[in-house]
């Protein structure tokens, strides 16, 4: 078999492509996997310490004790942490807050379900911005219902997008025995 200049250059230009995706791409994987070992490593030799489970559970006994001599209203926590996320995602997408009701309370045996009501107007893609960041925080809750509805404006001939949300946040009560 002759090398010929097609050949030779065909197989220059394979090594050559080889090694540009070595450089640029394998190089950085092997290198991001050695690290990803390094600190799985590390990970699992501090949750496996005996030491540090000890700390943690001192650090949460002092946290506990901080928070019980504050009397927080958790509902009225998450209330207001769900009103600022709206606020500033409506701000950042050019919405407008239209209505944010109180939140509905019902109590089951070992369960309380809290729902928030609240609706927004704006365009549709900024609307479904702002739900997606809802969905995305699990700590304000679940975003159980979602109604649009289009409305007119007849002293400007505009039409408009009003959008009424229902979040619910479950908690387990806490039997005191």
């Amino acid at each position: 078999m002759k090398l010929n200049l097609k050949n030779k250059v065909t197989l220059l230009g394979i090594c050559l492509v080889i090694y540009i995706c070595y450089s640029f791409a394998f190089s950085k994987t092997i290198e991001y996997y050695s690290l990803y070992k390094e600190d799985k490593k590390i990970i699992e030799s501090a949750t496996n310490s005996a030491a540090a489970l000890q700390e943690l559970l001192a650090k949460e006994k002092q946290l506990d004790t901080l928070l019980s001599q504050y009397s927080v209203n958790e509902n009225q926590s998450t209330q207001n942490i769900l009103l600022e996320q709206i606020t500033l995602l409506a701000a950042k997408h050019n919405l407008k807050i239209t209505d944010f009701r109180e939140p509905h309370v019902i109590t089951e045996q070992s369960s309380k379900t809290t729902s928030y009501l609240f609706s927004v107007e704006g365009g549709y893609n900024a609307i479904l911005l702002l739900l997606n960041a809802l969905e995305n925080n699990i700590t304000v809750g679940a975003v159980k219902h979602v109604s649009f509805i289009k409305k007119r404006n007849y002293k400007t001939n505009t039409d408009y997008l009003t959008c009424t949300v229902i979040v619910q946040k479950s908690e387990n009560i806490k039997s005191l025995n």
